[in-house]
């Protein structure tokens, strides 16, 4: 008898490839069995098994075993003769239609089943065509019925509550039993249990099984379950290259490690905020190690800060990494250990596939990276199977503008109240209000706060405040950089930016620009490069996560909480500057352009907050934020805050299981400001990648522009696609770029001899 398979690249056969799933299904239910409460269907854990051990048996068919061996299409899903098989199950309809719509959509949605297969009565053409690939399933019965009754040896349940299906006679369409009632249910907006967590679940866990098993991955990775003793270590081995020694955790940092449920974590910048965030996850951690952790910053450099951070602590098995940058990266590092370029492309995809995964326990990643469940989009499912239970570590909840802020709360709300998540909300700097509001999306937060004294150890700076803009300051900065002092310039715009350093590179011999013009590959080396810098000038983009230390700083005006994070790169170990204080001075004079950033009115306040040549004592930025955000959100914020909320909660009342949204991906990739496109002087060399399906290489000459610089210049011109690139459909623009500059987005490449 031959054996039937399951896939040919690498071969497997079918009841192999089964018994893999199943092993994931095991691992599933002993690591993270709280799922069934998230679902609120006691006997969750039953249906899945029957979905898993079901869900290929329609790969018999004789059309697909050619196919394996062929490489013809065969033309039709084996996912919808799987579900006749729930024919013989001895459980509720409910339950049967649970079981049935995850086998008939771990590959394809219900709009795509609709489209091209719809197999019921109502549609004679489409029924008479599922009979005739029923009929593909008899040559291959007998082999097919040795693995049917391999099922009740396979249940974990002390009786089995399905039977083997004796012939095809007996198979059921699963379309017209199943999907159509809860299609129908669903357009009548008479939603059932199978419309939410129940079936949200049921879809992602199935998804999760048979993707797992086919990447080797047979089982669910666990959190440490000595994540204290690694840290206590860690510390250790920290203070004992500065020559001192751990004397315990900090009373901010125990109180956060005894903390069960929410936690509002406020400490300064360096005081060791990671470490309480990570005690407090271990304290919130299941008896089984199942809960997945989500560590959610929001910038890309500190994102990839964060990740090597953590990876020493947990191990690379342990922990991903997910942004839009992330699968470079990790290419890179790989690349930087001498792998080839095949090597390292491959071992990329496999390490990216399986973060997208319920795989790893820790993750480090954007809240967007989360968002895009809520927007419907392929795989939303088993992202939703994956954070049940998560327990999530937001850093600088702030940083985002008020419609990212309304979106993130909306979301953090819904995952509080349908998927049982936790949240440690810590910061440096938060003004009370939007403390209040995240106290209204998770419920009240237990605050656990650095008090006055310790935090006082951390005051380093003193402010400045000059009278003046950043391009009268020069002579200032110039006469600290003679004095020998490492100086960083923050300007608020990219222009502005590569304007000042024009006038200030030639004083110092190791002058640094960054921003976020670079392409990918230069802004990689310029960040490598800081540490012997002289001089930095740059934008946000240097606010946070880079491990820089410098001795003084010249910022463009902005609102308070940009501000701090840029006074936090100065005198960051406060072990410089007379008495340990370092001067920031603080230009009052911003950039014509400054008000399309930040609000005028908030860097107005911000500037009155201050007072001039006196030491900014830790224990009072807290006070000064308040006092800066005393009436929360300006009119124009908190209408954009509204509307962004209200049309979010509208739409996810649309998003449900087994119906992955069309429209999600675009109204998704719209949250992004920005375009991605190539220098024209690296056309060349970007094609010659993409043509050699050197992907990853050809992101190394990728910058980016915002949705405005892009509409102006496609209007003038200066932008244009190549069919070199084919799929892609990459942009490429026209004008100048330096290595050292950047994007000179005004400068057409014209000029370029």
């Amino acid at each position: 008898m031959s054996i039937l398979m399951a896939k040919s690249d690498p071969p497997e056969g079918l009841q192999v490839h089964t018994e893999n799933c199943l092993e994931v299904y095991n691992s599933l239910q002993e690591r993270m069995p709280f799922l069934a409460d998230v679902a609120k269907e006691p006997d969750f854990f039953e249906h899945l098994f029957y979905a898993v051990a079901l869900h290929d048996f329609g790969k018999a068919a004789t059309g697909f075993q050619k196919q394996l061996t062929d490489r013809k299409r065969w033309g039709y899903r084996h996912e919808i003769l799987s579900t006749g098989f729930v024919v013989t199950l001895q459980l509720s309809q409910e339950a049967k239609q649970a079981i049935a719509l995850a086998i008939l959509t771990h590959h394809k949605d219900i709009e795509t089943l609709r489209e091209k297969h719809p197999c019921w009565k109502k549609n004679e053409h489409g029924y008479q065509e599922w009979r005739k690939y029923i009929a593909e399933l008899k040559p291959n019965w007998e082999a097919l019925m040795e693995i049917q009754e391999q099922v009740p040896q396979w249940c974990p349940m002390e009786e089995c509550l399905w039977t083997p299906v004796p012939s095809t006679d007996q198979l059921i369409s699963g379309y017209g039993e199943f999907l159509v009632p809860y299609w129908i249910a669903f357009d009548d907006v008479e939603l059932t249990r199978l419309h939410g967590t129940y079936g949200m679940l049921m879809r992602g866990c199935m998804i999760a099984c048979d993707h797992l098993a086919s990447a080797g991955k047979n089982e669910i990775q666990i959190a440490l379950d000595n994540l204290e003793l690694e840290l206590v270590q860690r510390v250790k081995e920290k203070l004992k290259e500065k020559g001192r020694q751990f004397h315990g955790w900090e009373s901010f940092q125990k109180d956060s490690g005894d903390t069960t449920g929410q936690l509002m974590l406020s400490a300064p910048t360096g005081s060791g905020k990671t470490e309480a965030a990570l005690l407090w996850s271990d304290k919130n951690q299941c008896e089984t190690l199942g809960n997945r952790v989500f560590y959610v910053l929001p910038y890309t450099a500190s994102i990839n800060a964060m990740y090597e951070r953590l990876k020493e602590l947990v191990s690379d098995d342990k922990i991903g990494m997910l942004h839009g940058k992330a699968n470079y990266f990790v290419y890179k590092d790989l690349v930087d250990k001498e792998y080839t370029y095949q090597e390292a492309a491959a071992e990329a995809r496999e390490t990216q596939n399986l973060t997208k995964k319920i795989c790893r326990p820790y993750k480090v990643l954007t809240p967007f990276q989360l968002l895009k469940a809520f927007f419907g989009i392929r795989g939303f499912e088993m992202q939703m199977a994956e954070v049940s239970q998560g327990l999530f570590i937001f850093d600088e909840i702030h940083a985002y503008d008020p419609h990212t802020t309304a979106l993130i709360l909306t979301m953090i709300k819904k995952l509080r109240e349908n998927y049982d998540a936790k949240f440690c909300v810590m910061t440096a700097t938060m003004p009370k209000f939007l403390k209040q509001m995240i106290n209204v999306a998770l419920g009240q937060l237990t605050p656990v706060e650095m008090d006055a004294q310790e935090r006082n150890r951390f005051t380093r700076h003193r402010v400045v405040l000059l009278d003046n803009s950043i391009h009268e300051a020069i002579p200032l900065i110039e006469e600290r950089l003679m004095q020998g002092q490492r100086v960083m310039v923050v300007c608020n715009t990219v222009n502005q930016a590569q304007n000042v350093f024009q006038k200030l590179q030639s004083v110092t011999d190791d002058a640094k620009l960054l921003h976020s013009r670079f392409i990918l590959r230069d802004r990689e080396r310029i960040e490598q490069e800081l540490e012997d810098a002289d001089l930095l000038v740059g934008t946000q983009a240097v606010e946070v996560s880079l491990d820089i230390d410098f001795d003084c700083l010249f910022t463009e005006p902005a609102p308070i909480d940009a501000l701090i994070q840029r006074f936090g790169r100065i005198n960051r170990k406060g072990e410089k500057g007379e008495n340990g204080i370092c001067d920031v001075h603080i230009c009052e004079k911003g950039g014509e352009n400054d008000g399309f950033i930040y609000s005028r009115e908030t860097v107005e306040h911000t500037l009155n907050a201050f007072t001039s040549d006196e030491v900014l004592h830790e224990s009072g930025i807290q006070n000064l934020i308040d006092q800066v955000y005393c009436d929360g959100y300006n009119e124009k914020e908190q209408k954009k805050f509204n509307k962004a909320k209200q049309l979010f909660e509208r739409h996810l009342q649309s998003i449900v299981p087994f119906i992955e949204d069309s429209e999600g991906r675009k109204e998704f990739n719209e949250l992004f400001k920005s375009v991605e496109v190539v220098p024209e002087c690296y056309e060349e060399d970007f094609s010659e990648k993409i043509e050699a399906r050197e992907y990853y290489e050809a992101r190394a000459y990728i910058t980016q522009i915002s949705h405005n610089q892009f509409a102006r210049l496609h209007k003038e011109g200066q932008l244009y696609e190549t069919t070199r690139v084919g799929r892609l459909g990459q942009w490429f623009i026209k004008v100048r770029y330096d290595e050292t500059l950047g994007l000179l987005i005004d400068e057409h490449s014209t000029n370029i001899l």
